[in-house]
């Protein structure tokens, strides 16, 4: 419950976002994504790597070859705060639908017919993973408003949709077909989390934990922001220790395949962004985990290598300060 702190009109950006990214739950509703069986120990090396916190970062780890060899904290957090991962999420869900086996060559509608007479009318589960689908939604985050009031992360819009499965439904076609393109969209991936947790029969929470959460060896339990109605806002909700999701970064390491493969020819994607495939980047060299405000998992499958940052930036993008952290992707993978 909130406690007065953040109001939930502007507690995304700076400087409120700095306490609030530690603390959704009193500012959203969440539900658990419980851990469960052994925890997978990440033994510390025993010195740590001499690396100052870049501005606003509130948890930052490195682990190399299963050794966490840096791990150091700032702002609000410590190492047991759950810290929203924003888009980082969507990468959590690529994994899951991965290991639910769900197909990929499925059509949406057979799993959320709701969707039927929409953009998403004749998308496959393919197009939602690799974010191809075409359907009219600007990714504009000064102007998210009417989506971020259907996730219940804004006050309520009058006339507007209230929930995500009403707000889907809204979303009219593009003027291209899908598969044809590139088109970067959130509300495709929380329309996957519905696909997903249908195909399950269970919460999408309950299966990121029995499928991702148990696999990685989780050692806290972690946190998924859901809709007024309990639909999960997997596009940007979920939050977790920076450990685990080190450790989820580490199973990615030996688990890379097909994940950012598909080569980006978008003219409006930054060339930084080399290739997105099921959910995940493929930049500088890495696998990416990439959510705004500064949150980013990259990943060195070669040396097993994982950076792990997680930040409460003022604003959504800041051209400087990605630039320090890819500096670091460099400088820490290579």
């Amino acid at each position: 419950m909130r406690d007065g702190t953040v109001p939930a009109v502007g507690w995304q950006i700076g400087p409120r976002n700095r306490w609030a990214y530690v603390h959704v739950g009193e500012v959203v509703k969440t539900v658990p994504v419980p851990r469960g069986g052994a925890v997978i120990e990440l033994p510390r090396a025993d010195t740590s790597l001499d690396l100052e916190l870049p501005p606003y970062t509130d948890g930052l780890a490195v682990v190399r070859d299963g050794v966490l060899v840096h791990e150091a904290y700032g702002g609000e957090m410590h190492e047991t705060s759950l810290h929203l991962s924003q888009s980082v999420a969507k990468s959590v869900l690529g994994l899951a639908t991965r290991l639910a086996d769900v197909d990929p060559g499925a059509l949406v509608t057979d799993f959320v017919p709701e969707v039927a007479g929409s953009g998403y009318d004749g998308a496959t589960v393919r197009h939602l993973l690799d974010m191809t689908a075409a359907v009219d939604f600007v990714e504009d985050y000064e102007s998210f408003v009417a989506y971020d009031a259907a996730c219940g992360w804004h006050a309520p819009i009058a006339d507007a949709p209230r929930s995500i499965l009403t707000f889907l439904p809204t979303i009219g076609p593009a003027d291209w077909r899908h598969g044809e393109r590139f088109h970067y969209a959130s509300p495709n991936t929380d329309l996957l989390g519905l696909v997903v947790e249908r195909a399950a029969g269970k919460p999408l929470a309950q299966v990121i934990a029995d499928q991702l959460w148990t696999t990685i060896g989780a050692e806290h339990d972690a946190e998924l922001a859901v809709d007024p109605e309990g639909t999960a806002v997997i596009s940007g909700g979920f939050c977790a220790s920076l450990r685990d999701y080190a450790r989820l970064g580490l199973w990615v390491a030996d688990h890379a395949e097909g994940l950012g493969t598909t080569p980006i020819s978008d003219p409006t994607v930054p060339v930084s962004a080399q290739g997105y495939a099921n959910q995940w980047w493929r930049r500088d060299g890495a696998t990416c985990a990439r959510g705004i405000h500064g949150q980013l998992i990259a990943v060195d499958s070669d040396t097993r290598t994982v950076l792990t940052i997680l930040s409460s930036w003022p604003t959504a993008v800041d051209a400087k300060l990605d630039a320090g952290q890819r500096v670091l992707v460099r400088k820490l993978t290579r």
